[in-house]
């Protein structure tokens, strides 16, 4: 009887128990949180490796002002900054002192001709003279060499009056070539001379020349000559703001060497810069498509979450469990990237509350579907 009533009891005990526990574990089950998170299929799409290079912008041509002749300076014709033509005067050194000996110069040049004309003459008049024996030979000799020392200096004077003509010319300051115009060294009242420094810089900046350095490797994996930096190769240009300059750049130019003391090459590039908003001294970003296009599976790259130096990807199934699936990244086309491994486009992954999905995966919350987020255009 003893015994009847202890197994009784012990049963009850048992009972309490199993129901104690199973209450609690679907106490401790209910109180998971639930998450929202946003899904989307990864998208087949196309993929280019692309390479960027830190690029110098320079003029196309430069020109700098030097004067001729020495002077003060009497005209500045120009302001800073504006575009300014091949041919347009520039600036104007006084030219009193050169318009004087240009007037010495064409003096001299006068009396010089004249005594041509007379020593031509004499030398005409004697020379039947000479023939019929009228006069001796020696006085004719004399009248030619007075012709030719009378033409000699005849010639000397014209030389002086173009060396005088041309200072005067120098007087006046031309730009050699179409381009911006910089800071003038030189303004009114300044004294200048060929000695001296330059007056003014010119830059060419249309076409702008672009000029960017590459590793000996990166030159041989895009394929030497023949590859993707070949000239006529087309580049884009990013600009310091992070806006791609409208106008493709052309690669002009390879140099026929790398340097020993960085190990890279350099190469040219030209722009048409037709408003002027690229100046030569600015950086720019140059970018490259180094392979062709290809077809890969591509997810937002923000979909993409790190655990211990791994690519993960949080799928979501049916049931809306989430696992944690390994991939291997690629390619970026934008904000999206190219994975690869045991993932497909009909999986759902996580794209919005990635670290509510790792808590999910850990079996310390749960996660709702809240919608799937639509693909990227194409």
């Amino acid at each position: 009887m003893k015994a009847r009533h202890l197994t009784f009891c012990l049963g009850c005990l048992l009972l309490l128990c199993c129901t104690s526990c199973k209450k609690q574990t679907n106490r401790t089950t209910a109180q998971l949180p639930v998450y929202a998170v946003q899904v989307q299929h990864p998208q087949w799409g196309e993929v280019a490796e692309y390479r960027e290079w830190i690029g110098a912008l320079y003029g196309g041509s430069s020109a700098q002002i030097e004067p001729q002749v020495s002077g003060y300076v009497s005209q500045k014709l120009f302001g800073t900054g504006e575009l300014v033509r091949k041919g347009q005067i520039l600036y104007r050194i006084d030219p009193t002192r050169y318009e004087q000996a240009l007037a010495r110069a064409r003096q001299q040049q006068e009396q010089a001709q004249a005594n041509y004309d007379e020593a031509r003459q004499n030398a005409a008049y004697y020379r039947p003279l000479v023939a019929g024996g009228s006069i001796s030979r020696q006085t004719y000799t004399d009248a030619v060499q007075r012709e030719h020392a009378a033409a000699a200096a005849l010639e000397a004077a014209k030389a002086n009056t173009d060396l005088a003509r041309t200072d005067v010319e120098y007087c006046t300051l031309h730009a050699p070539i179409d381009g911006i115009i910089g800071f003038a060294q030189a303004d009114v009242g300044s004294y200048v001379s060929p000695q001296g420094a330059p007056m003014v810089l010119i830059n060419s900046v249309n076409p702008i020349s672009i000029h960017f350095s590459i590793t000996s490797q990166e030159w041989l994996n895009q394929g030497g000559p023949n590859g993707a930096l070949r000239p006529g190769a087309k580049l884009k240009l990013i600009l310091p703001n992070g806006a791609t300059f409208p106008a493709p750049a052309t690669i002009t130019g390879v140099d026929n060497m790398v340097n020993n003391n960085t190990g890279t090459l350099m190469l040219d590039a030209q722009a048409p810069n037709p408003d002027d908003l690229l100046r030569p001294g600015m950086f720019v970003r140059v970018r490259a498509q180094i392979v062709k296009p290809r077809k890969a599976l591509l997810v937002p790259q923000h979909a993409i979450v790190s655990i211990q130096g791994k690519n993960m990807l949080l799928c979501v199934d049916a049931k809306e469990r989430v696992t944690l699936i390994p991939v291997t990244t690629g390619l970026t086309q934008g904000n999206m990237v190219a994975v690869s491994g045991a993932i497909n486009e009909r999986d759902l992954i996580i794209t919005e509350g990635t670290q509510q999905g790792l808590m999910a995966a850990s079996g310390r919350a749960k996660v709702m579907v809240k919608d799937e987020t639509l693909p990227p255009a194409k």
